[in-house]
């Protein structure tokens, strides 16, 4: 739905409203490439626009699957119980998905801390505190990736 409002508000196609009234071969163009770009999604899950700025789009890819990944998962790595080859009990479960929801968390706020970086959003903390968020995540996230299925 935010799409479709941020097109309203921007104009026809891109561009100011009046323009595409005064330059309508554009338009040609303009259905060329966003059918080319969602063939692109089709076969091969993105397109070419996702190499323009491929930070953007892994930080919004990885702040957006993560959190569904935290409520769907029914998996978790054996290194969240105290004993991991044992029987577990509800409450063994319990505390391990507490603590494997910590770790996504984690990562959840160091693509966010990413992402107000990119968008240099230093109101909410300093460039620093940031990155250190930014870096702490990352580094759970790379030592954790092998542990990310369902």
């Amino acid at each position: 739905m935010n799409r479709v409002k941020d097109w309203l508000d921007e104009g026809w196609f891109g561009c100011r409203r009046g323009y595409m009234l005064l330059h309508p071969w554009e338009l040609v163009g303009w259905w060329q490439r966003h059918t080319r770009w969602a063939w692109q999604r089709v076969f091969r899950g993105w397109d070419d626009r996702v190499l323009w700025s491929i930070d953007y789009w892994l930080i919004d890819l990885m702040r957006e699957v993560l959190p569904h990944f935290k409520i769907t998962n029914g998996g978790l790595p054996s290194w969240c119980f105290d004993e991991p080859f044992a029987n577990h009990s509800e409450e063994d479960f319990e505390k391990a998905q507490e603590k494997w929801g910590g770790i996504i968390d984690q990562m959840i706020d160091g693509f966010s801390a990413a992402r107000d970086i990119l968008e240099m959003d230093f109101e909410k903390s300093s460039h620093e505190a940031l990155k250190a968020r930014y870096e702490a995540g990352l580094r759970v996230f790379v030592d954790n990736l092998f542990d990310l299925w369902s």
